[in-house]
């Protein structure tokens, strides 16, 4: 059996962050609505890809680098023409249904859009990109965002902890041999959007996200509810390895690049992405976000 605790709390290096603290409030802001979540893109509840796969990256930009930008050119790149690389067609056809569940290429709802637009000009930020959709569509895969943000670097994250963060979210949902398999799934992402290394023994490693990166993650975190200056202290950006300084530091950078505006008198912060991304991107949407 699984020599599991239950509790979720692990303080930083620094002290700044435990995991019960940042679970309430990591994801959704106070002007946070339901619907607004759903027509963005987000899932709010419900399993997702890392039930029996991880984020897949590696097949992610195979499939976008063939240029598909329909549902139509999606599936023929991936099937058709076996872009992601799989052995057989029924792997191939699983590993595509995951892979547009997760990433939302089916429907293609503003934030899968947004992601498609910033793919194409920014190659260096493609694994956190990559994540943040993910996070925002796999409820599964948040449970273990705490773990990671709280984690210091160097340190030695394996999958118990995420199976932990599982245990304590849903107590009786999961098989024992389904709570090694998603925790060792979730770990496996980690692994690829870079906050973790090693093949088998995981350490905590800090990312360094592109300017556009970070306007993604405040474009996410306004659609969640963040305004002002909560959007720099939400898990959007947390998990961007981001303090709300470099966050605000990283905005005016995308400001230059027209991803977003950001406005400064006093104590007052004002930051604006959606019109500027909107018009950027040239997905019009994101206005409404």
């Amino acid at each position: 059996m699984l020599a599991l605790r239950r509790t979720t709390d692990m303080a930083s290096s620094g002290g700044c962050f435990t995991q019960a603290g940042l679970k309430a409030t990591l994801w959704y802001g106070a002007r946070a609505e339901v619907a607004g979540h759903a027509s963005f893109g987000m899932k709010l509840s419900g399993g997702g890809a890392h039930q029996s796969k991880t984020m897949m990256f590696c097949e992610l930009e195979a499939l976008l680098a063939t240029g598909a930008s329909t549902p139509e050119e999606f599936r023929s790149a991936a099937i058709d023409d076996n872009a992601i690389g799989k052995a057989t067609s029924n792997t191939r056809r699983l590993t595509f249904r995951h892979i547009v569940s997760l990433y939302g290429l089916s429907d293609q709802p503003p934030l899968t859009k947004a992601l498609l637009k910033i793919w194409e000009s920014d190659i260096q930020g493609h694994r956190l990109q990559a994540l943040l959709v993910a996070l925002a569509r796999d409820p599964l895969l948040r449970e273990t965002a705490p773990v990671v943000i709280a984690g210091s670097v160097g340190q030695s994250l394996q999958w118990p902890l995420f199976a932990e963060a599982f245990l304590a979210a849903y107590p009786e949902r999961f098989s024992e041999k389904m709570l090694r398999s998603l925790s060792q799934n979730c770990a496996s992402s980690w692994t690829q959007s870079g906050h973790l290394k090693g093949a088998f023994k995981k350490i905590r490693q800090r990312v360094t996200p592109t300017p556009p990166t970070v306007a993604f993650a405040a474009l996410i975190a306004t659609a969640s509810g963040f305004g002002g200056p909560s959007i720099l202290s939400s898990g959007w950006m947390a998990v961007l390895d981001l303090t709300p300084a470099q966050a605000l530091d990283a905005l005016r950078r995308a400001e230059a690049i027209g991803l977003a505006r950001v406005r400064s008198a006093g104590d007052v912060t004002e930051i604006s992405v959606r019109q500027p991304m909107a018009a950027s991107l040239g997905v019009p949407e994101l206005e409404h976000v």
